[in-house]
Order: structure tokens, then sequence, then C-alpha cells
């Protein structure tokens, strides 16, 4: 997990720096460069930089969590876990990717190494099936209780999450071409955005954490298989 928790900092550095410059535009009505050249800065201009901020958000949501569930795999890869040792709604998840997605039957025998159950959730996940870009709060649960891990957080510095989905209603209204950039960034201030930036990274960074336990205590195996 550490190298998520590391990209998960170069992504609040980015965020921050680009609010950091949202704040600047916001308070000002002109730009000097090195050449002396001036450049207008108009309120729409300003409204089109805050709408980009759900997009750099989401990218932040989503590469944090399929990272995330991707080193839960690989835990249970590098233990050698037995299928039946899975936590039932996670067996059940394997199942129902292995029957969605088209599995190539034999590079899964090439790769067996006799042990038919990991060759078989190895097969099954694809990194890019496993959100639909539809990530919110809602989903990070449904995620959490087939994984094992905790979505408890902090309400007074996450709100548990509720503003993902004001994040997720951006960007996929931006990423097909619903609203423009213009339109999404006029609904908050500058001030107002970098609030809730600041608490829905403080969720991501919670849930985060809880990962890292459910890792740490094998939360995705049967309590019954758990040592």
């Amino acid at each position: 997990m550490q190298s998520i928790f590391d990209d998960l900092d170069d992504k609040k550095k980015e965020l921050k720096g680009y609010l950091d410059l949202i704040d600047y535009l916001d308070s000002s009505n002109l730009l000097l460069n090195d050449k002396n050249d001036l450049f207008t800065v108009n309120t729409s201009l300003v409204k089109t930089a805050k709408g980009t901020v759900y997009l750099i958000l989401y990218n932040l949501i989503e590469a944090t969590m399929r990272e995330s569930v991707l080193v839960i795999h690989d835990k249970m890869t590098a233990n050698s876990e037995q299928f039946d040792n899975l936590r039932i709604q996670l067996q059940h998840k394997v199942l129902l990717r292995a029957r969605k997605d088209t599995i190539d039957l034999k590079k899964m025998l090439e790769n067996m190494n006799g042990n038919i159950a990991i060759a078989f959730h190895q097969a099954s996940l694809s990194s890019k099936h496993l959100f639909s870009g539809n990530i919110d709060s809602t989903e990070i649960k449904k995620v959490g209780e087939i994984y094992g891990f905790s979505c408890n957080t902090d309400y007074n510095q996450t709100k548990h999450g509720s503003d993902l989905r004001t994040v997720m209603r951006h960007r996929n209204d931006l990423a097909h071409g619903n609203k423009t950039f213009s339109s999404v960034g006029s609904e908050k201030s500058a001030q107002a955005l970098r609030q809730l930036s600041n608490e829905v990274i403080a969720y991501i960074c919670e849930i985060s954490d809880n990962i890292q336990d459910c890792i740490d205590n094998k939360t995705y195996l049967n309590q019954a298989s758990t040592p």
C-alpha cells in the first residue's frame, strides 16, 4: 500500500497547487508574464478552472480505489489464499466477474502452478473493469462489504464521503459533454470548492487506512479461516 499512499500524496499536492491557482485567478484581474504581456482574467476563465477540479478529484478517487483493490488481490496471491477461505461476498464477486468477462482458459492453465483457486481469481480480475466510472461513497461501501474493510470515517472531517456523489455527477457530465466546465464551475465559490476537496481527500485517506487494516488483518478471508 505504500506506493498508493505515495501516489495519493502526489495527487493531493497537484490538487492543492491547482486550488491555489484558482484562488489567485479569483483575486486577479490581470496577469503579467515574464515578457510583460498582460492577460485579462475574466469570470468565465475562473469558472472553467473550477470545473476542472472535479476531474482532478475523480482521478484521485478512482486511482486510489482501483489500486487498493489490486493490492488486496496481490496479497491474496502472495499468500496463496484458497478460494474457499475467501469471504463469501468475495467468492461471489470473483464468480460474477468470471461469468461476465471472457477468461482465457489456456493462459489460466499455463499460470496455474498447482493452485486453480489462485489462477481462477487472477484470471477473473481486470483492473479496467473494477469500477464502472461511477464511484461514490455508496459504491465504496459495497466494495468494503465484499473485501471486508471498514468504511467508518470521522464525519467532521469527511462528511462520510457524501461529496463524492457531487464529484461523480460532475465528472460524468463533463466526460460525456452534458455540461460545460464553466457551468459546473459556477456552482461553488473557490472557498467552498476547497472545502469540498478537503472533505473528499480526508475521506479517501481514511478509507485507504481502513484498507491497510484489512490487508494487515486479512479481513478479506472468512473469519473461520483466519488464525
